[in-house]
C-alpha cells in the first residue's frame, strides 16, 4: 500500500463529501503505522506499507504534507474563499475528546488561531451543523452560514492582534 496515494485517495472522498470512505482510509493508515509489532517503525506515515505491513521508507514520503493538507482542510474544514475564513468540518463523532471537542491550531491570514469545535451532543457528520461562531468570546458576525459551512469576513481577522493566539469558538448542534 502506497500511503502517498492512499493519503490523496482519502482526500479525494472528503473533498467529495465521501467521508465515512475517507475516515476509514486515513484510520487504517494510522492503526497500522501506530502498531509497532507490526509495522516495525516509529509512528509516522511511511512511503509505502508492504505485504508483511512493515512500513517503509519513513524519511522518504511526501505522505506527510498530504494528510496534513487532508486533515486541515477536510477534516476540520479550515479553508480559504476569497481571503475570508471558510470553515466546514467533516469530523465524526469518535473525532472529538471526552469533553466534546475537536481543537486545531493554525495560521490563516497571517493571524496564529486556535479552532475549536463543539459537539456537545456528540453528533456524528452529516447530523449537525454551525450554530454561531465566537471569537475571543465575542459573537462574530458572520459573512455567510448554511448547515455545513460558515464563513468569517477577512476583515474581521484582520483588525485583530497580530502578536497573540486566537480562539475561534464554533458550536456545533
Amino acid at each position: 500500500m502506497f500511503s502517498h496515494m492512499s493519503v490523496m485517495y482519502a482526500n479525494a472522498l472528503y473533498k467529495r463529501g465521501f467521508v465515512q470512505e475517507g475516515y476509514e482510509v486515513l484510520q487504517s493508515i494510522y492503526d497500522l503505522s501506530n502498531d509497532f509489532d507490526r509495522s516495525r517503525m516509529y509512528p509516522g506515515i511511511p512511503e509505502y506499507i508492504n505485504e508483511k505491513g512493515r512500513g517503509m521508507y519513513p524519511y522518504l514520503t511526501g505522505s506527510a504534507s498530504w494528510l496534513l493538507l487532508t486533515m486541515l482542510t477536510e477534516v476540520f474544514g479550515v479553508k480559504g474563499n476569497l481571503g475570508h475564513l471558510r470553515l466546514e468540518p467533516k469530523l465524526r463523532s469518535s473525532q472529538f475528546g471526552a469533553d466534546g471537542n475537536a481543537v486545531v491550531d493554525t495560521r490563516f491570514a497571517d493571524q496564529q488561531l486556535q479552532i475549536v469545535y463543539s459537539n456537545p451532543s456528540g453528533l456524528d457528520y452529516g447530523s449537525y451543523g454551525i450554530q454561531s461562531i465566537t471569537l475571543n468570546g465575542e459573537k462574530v458576525q458572520l459573512r455567510s452560514i448554511t448547515r455545513g459551512a460558515a464563513e468569517v469576513d477577512r476583515y474581521t481577522l484582520s483588525a485583530l492582534s497580530m502578536n497573540e493566539s486566537h480562539i475561534i469558538l464554533v458550536e456545533l448542534a
